[in-house]
């Protein structure tokens, strides 16, 4: 059977595997960086993604320099608008790609079924589902593109590696996402592994790489807009939680179960926690297992530590765990597997692997169809998340289930007391309910929490319906002034000052 037919059949299964998909909704991020991002919406813009971060995103605290993201989402817009069908379509898309390009990488070092079985099992793996269906998480593909493309250039041109040619999928591919320094590390474990290459000479092989990589993270730092906040809470506190992380994602490769889209993890207080203990045993048999393990195997491990740094380590970010940070970090994994697997045993193996990540798959993608079922599953699993009980109570507002919502909304508040987003939606809830005074109340203990522009927005959405729309036109300016590219602050400004009486 010719490759081209194997990978035919690969492609099939992920069609399979994400076919029920299509039509799921947009969720988190999502918001600020597609339905309510005016810069998406004219393909005029796109030269403007390369120079401006603020078109990343509504929301300037969020607007991190990511150009070729936005470049694909607005090809999306310009084809469905805000139907979510054609973003889905380009994330298959994206993920086909990543197959073939897995397949032609995997080919030298674990021949031609492992390769297969190794990029279909990463393709269709149920924890992945978590990368797919959030649409602006687009660039952990586009992003792992650009940095395979660097791998098959070494790999197979040796011009390519010669004039250092290789390197520029890895330029393209940072406009994605920055972290794609860790080419550098990968590289050298590839030389030092795959190549034979001694350690010295493989540092050496990975010195350009390494210089293009800083020099790529500091560009893409300075082109971070201003107000771009990445950051979360104490670095000590988060280096002790994520060994014990490592070892959750590590769980989640062999077990898919319990994935959560908002988990209500928190740091570990002391370096003696029974957890952080756990996590850090796991570390250091995973060290062992790597200077244990046969070449390929070892190559793979060293991808999936490697992989996890930027996120799982030293530097702090808001969220202690989040499932789709694991995406790239399964390369290698899915490598190691494969070549572990006695090829005798393959066959038979592949079938019952496959089979079970694709029905995980397909059932996955049920809970992310929508909000509803989206925050459903989050507060049956992360009960401790505020944010979780918040989004959940915003799908009974959706419904019309005031009341509801409303309990969904004090619960969160005990879990979350501070959370400015919490208090506007309080504010929506109560006036929906008639309770003016105390929605007042909420839209101004936000503005006073966090004066961002969704705070000042949706207080003056509130004045204008109540006729005080002088006020409401300057909370409006202020949204605008804060978020140039707030596409709903801006129409209903326009819409209010041609209602002023002019003179």
């Amino acid at each position: 059977m010719k490759l081209v037919v194997k990978c035919a059949a690969g492609v099939v299964l992920i069609l399979a595997a994400y076919a029920n998909s299509l039509h799921n909704s947009f969720h988190f991020d999502d918001s600020h960086v597609i339905q309510t991002n005016l810069y998406i919406r004219s393909l005029s813009n796109i030269p403007t993604f390369f120079t401006d971060a603020h078109t990343f995103s509504s929301l300037p605290q969020n607007a991190t320099y990511r150009p070729l993201v936005s470049v694909s989402l607005a090809l999306d817009y310009a084809r469905g608008r805000l139907d979510p069908a054609p973003y889905h379509v380009t994330q298959i898309a994206l993920l086909i790609v990543t197959f073939l390009m897995l397949v032609v990488f995997f080919l030298p070092m674990a021949g031609e079924w492992p390769s297969l079985f190794a990029a279909t099992l990463f393709c269709i793996h149920t924890a992945n589902t978590e990368t797919m269906n959030l649409i602006s998480a687009r660039s952990e593909l586009l992003s792992t593109i650009g940095l395979l493309g660097s791998f098959l250039l070494y790999q197979r041109s040796p011009f390519a590696r010669r004039t250092l040619l290789y390197l520029v999928p890895l330029a393209i591919g940072a406009l994605a996402k920055a972290p794609l320094v860790v080419f550098a590390p990968l590289l050298f474990f590839y030389a030092m592994y795959i190549e034979q290459q001694p350690w010295r000479r493989a540092a050496r092989t990975a010195l350009p790489s390494l210089i293009l990589g800083i020099a790529l993270l500091v560009f893409l730092n300075k082109m971070n807009a201003p107000e771009w906040v990445g950051g979360g809470g104490s670095a000590l506190h988060y280096a002790i939680t994520q060994p014990f992380a490592w070892l959750h994602y590590f769980k989640l490769f062999f077990l898919p179960v319990g994935l959560t889209a908002d988990t209500d993890w928190t740091t570990f207080a002391h370096w003696y926690d029974t957890r952080a203990i756990a996590g850090d045993l796991f570390l250091i048999l995973f060290i062992l297992a790597i200077r244990r393990a046969q070449p390929i195997v070892a190559f793979g491990l060293s991808w999936f530590a490697v992989a996890l740094i930027p996120t799982s380590s030293f530097f702090p970010l808001a969220e202690v765990v989040n499932e789709h940070r694991i995406f790239f970090a399964f390369i290698g994994l899915v490598l190691a597997a494969a070549v572990l697997i006695p090829q005798r045993f393959l066959g038979v193996i592949a079938v019952v692997v496959l089979t079970a990540h694709l029905i995980g798959t397909y059932e996955r993608n049920l809970v992310w169809k929508n909000e509803e079922t989206l925050w459903a599953d989050v507060v049956a699993k992360s009960p401790g998340n505020g944010r979780g009980w918040m989004n959940y109570g915003l799908t009974k507002m959706g419904k019309g289930d005031f009341v509801g919502a409303k309990a969904d909304f004090e619960h969160a508040a005990t879990l979350v007391p501070n959370y400015w987003v919490l208090e506007i939606n309080r504010g929506i809830d109560d006036a929906a309910l008639g309770d003016q005074l105390s929605a007042e109340a909420h839209f101004k203990r936000a503005l006073a929490l966090n004066a961002d522009a969704n705070a000042h927005f949706f207080y003056a959405r509130w004045l204008a319906q109540h006729g005080r729309t002088q006020e409401a036109i300057e909370h409006l300016r202020a949204a605008v002034s804060k978020s140039p590219g707030f596409a709903d602050a801006r129409d209903l400004l326009d819409r209010l000052s041609r209602q002023q009486p002019q003179g």
